[in-house]
């Protein structure tokens, strides 16, 4: 059993669900009188939700306790993921990738800003679940990304070497909690994900092609 661990984002870099949650989100929005731009959901993303409805109860004036906004928002994406007529999309390769991970004997958990449900039935819908180790979810950490305590909380379950830890992240604020927490960070570069800042990723790549795929094993095992 290899001493590295491979932390992935979820949304973005294993299912390309943003551009569902763009539509979930902008029919919520529209019910509550909330008018974002589209590049103003993309620098949300990957922000935990009680940050983001903190902000935006605010900006929007929302007469709803944050709470009950989290819960709406939650429970219209958990509706969508569990009725198994709507595809959930994988991110082409991510399946491959992973099982090279796997063969390798290298360990994998999940650190994801969405709630463990969302999460947990995304994972068994793809068929993915039994490969990770450990599912860290936006409810389980006080700070949300760019704030790196979610990956400290899943290296936690590992071991305290921070070095054998790689990030696989699709966004500005996942990039930048993986490099505060002192990790090795793949930045993923999904179109649907917007505009995103990862150059502070160790590697970049735009698939997950079998180039890409040895580009990031290699630094795993660096």
């Amino acid at each position: 059993m290899s001493d590295k661990i491979v932390i992935f984002d979820m949304d973005g870099v294993i299912v390309d669900t943003e551009p569902i949650y763009r539509k979930l989100s902008d029919r919520l929005y529209e019910s509550l009188g909330i008018n974002l731009t589209k590049e103003d959901q993309y620098a949300l993303a990957g922000s935990v939700s009680q940050d983001k409805w903190t902000l935006l109860k605010k900006q929007f004036n929302l007469k709803y306790p944050i709470e009950e906004l989290m819960k709406m928002s939650s429970g219209i994406k958990y509706d969508y993921l569990a009725n198994e007529e709507n595809e959930i999309p994988l991110i082409e390769g991510v399946d491959k990738l992973i099982l090279s991970l796997k063969s390798r004997g290298i360990m994998m958990c999940v650190a994801s800003s969405s709630r463990r449900k969302n999460i947990e039935i995304i994972l068994k819908r793809v068929g993915l679940i039994s490969y990770f180790e450990y599912i860290v979810s936006g409810s389980d950490v006080e700070k949300g990304k760019p704030h790196p305590e979610i990956f400290l909380r899943a290296a936690s379950m590992f071991d305290d070497n921070i070095l054998n830890f790689t990030v696989i992240e699709d966004t500005n604020n996942g990039v930048r909690a993986a490099k505060s927490a002192k990790m090795k960070c793949v930045g993923f570069s999904n179109p649907n994900s917007g505009t995103q800042n990862i150059s502070s990723a160790d590697i970049i790549v735009d698939n997950f092609g079998d180039e890409s795929i040895s580009r990031i094993i290699n630094l795993v095992l660096k």
